[in-house]
């Protein structure tokens, strides 16, 4: 199913476009509409369609501005503009943006079905392509297939490696900061245990989930992986990658510090700058007791409700939940390397409140502080 968004200042175009088309008898659903570039900004982020339809002249921020906004901070969808009026300059600029038609009102139903057909043909397109980027891709379907027949070899449990989530992974590098890289790759490690060299297959699987991932985000950008990437994707590069954690961490580090720099360079959307900014601004304050969503919101500059929307839907967690997961990570590095009592620890990651404190900290692990540094003696 293919989620479409209508924009048009005009009431009868709109209700023309969302009657005439049996939306249920089709591959699409219509996900929203608004009469206006600014209304429909908050509401393109919140349904996240894959086609947006805009009329090009309209109040506050007409088609072609919104379609910019669109292209810059979510490239991936396809843009549909209608207009009136059938000058050469509309539609060339319209074209440069990127918008993939450009139809003159009025627009019949057949007309504008076929048009929907074809967007949706370039989307299938475009992921078949981006799934035969590289062979990886075969490669890890096999990996996966065989840990699924044969239990993945040796004394590893496969099981942590084919949960894997790598829309989780693809969410997770597309607001990352060069600081998270060490951690996003340990993370990756850790699931290989210590059995590294008994079960190559496994980590074919896990190092094709990062290869399509960091695709997917060059790609919506413009981009060839291949261009950007540090080192060679050859069969010999990938099988000395494999070869021991300390080469895959150095190698896949270095791929995902050129994928956040790409990213950093090429991507100017408003919600990239303030997800980025706020995760800063979280970062070096979340000791504070006093850091909060108004706080965050005053200092990248727009409403707390906003970017408690926008933070939440983009990142899949909300701001309370981002905070409060660096607090209790910072409570457990205090607690495995220092002998801080519980209530100075509570102050040092944040909390006021050392009851609190406590009843958050075993709610998150399962355990309360005491016995948490308990088990990590």
């Amino acid at each position: 199913m293919y989620k479409v968004f209508l924009v048009d200042d005009e009431i009868v175009v709109r209700e023309g476009i969302r009657n005439s088309i049996p939306w249920e008898e089709t591959v699409f659903s219509l996900a929203g509409e608004a009469p206006d570039g600014e209304i429909a900004l908050e509401m393109i982020l919140d349904t996240k369609p894959d086609i947006l339809i805009t009329d090009i002249k309209m109040p506050f921020i007409d088609g072609l501005a919104l379609s910019k906004i669109v292209k810059k901070s979510m490239p991936w969808i396809k843009i549909i503009i209608l207009s009136g009026h059938d000058e050469f300059e509309f539609a060339r600029e319209a074209i440069s943006i990127g918008v993939e038609e450009y139809l003159l009102k009025p627009v019949s139903k057949e007309e504008m079905l076929k048009t929907l057909h074809k967007i949706s043909r370039r989307i299938d397109e475009e992921k078949e392509e981006l799934l035969g980027k590289t062979d990886l891709k075969t490669k890890t379907r096999s990996a996966k297939t065989l840990l699924q027949n044969t239990g993945g070899g040796g004394n590893l449990d496969p099981t942590g490696l084919l949960n894997i989530n790598g829309d989780a992974f693809f969410t997770k590098l597309k607001y990352a900061l060069k600081k998270d890289i060490d951690s996003i790759v340990q993370e990756y490690i850790a699931m290989l245990g210590n059995n590294w060299g008994e079960t190559p297959m496994m980590i074919y699987f896990l190092f094709g989930e990062i290869i399509v991932s960091v695709s997917k985000i060059v790609e919506a950008l413009g981009g060839n992986l291949k261009d950007i990437t540090p080192f060679s994707l050859s069969n010999e590069n990938i099988n000395e990658i494999i070869s021991s954690p300390s080469v895959f961490f150095e190698r896949v580090k270095s791929l995902l510090t050129a994928v956040i720099e790409f990213r950093d360079s090429h991507t100017t959307g408003r919600y990239q700058s303030v997800i980025v900014k706020a995760r800063e601004f979280i970062d070096s304050n979340f000791t504070s007791a006093d850091i909060s969503l108004y706080s965050t919101a005053a200092h990248v500059g727009i409403s707390p409700n906003h970017l408690s929307t926008v933070f939440a839907q983009e990142t899949g967690e909300n701001f309370i939940e981002y905070l409060t997961r660096l607090r209790i990570e910072r409570a457990k590095l205090l607690l495995k390397t220092t002998n801080m009592k519980s209530t100075d620890i509570a102050d040092e990651a944040g909390f006021n409140d050392p009851h609190y404190f406590s009843f958050i900290f075993k709610k998150n692990t399962g355990l309360s502080p005491r016995e948490f540094r308990q088990k990590e003696k």
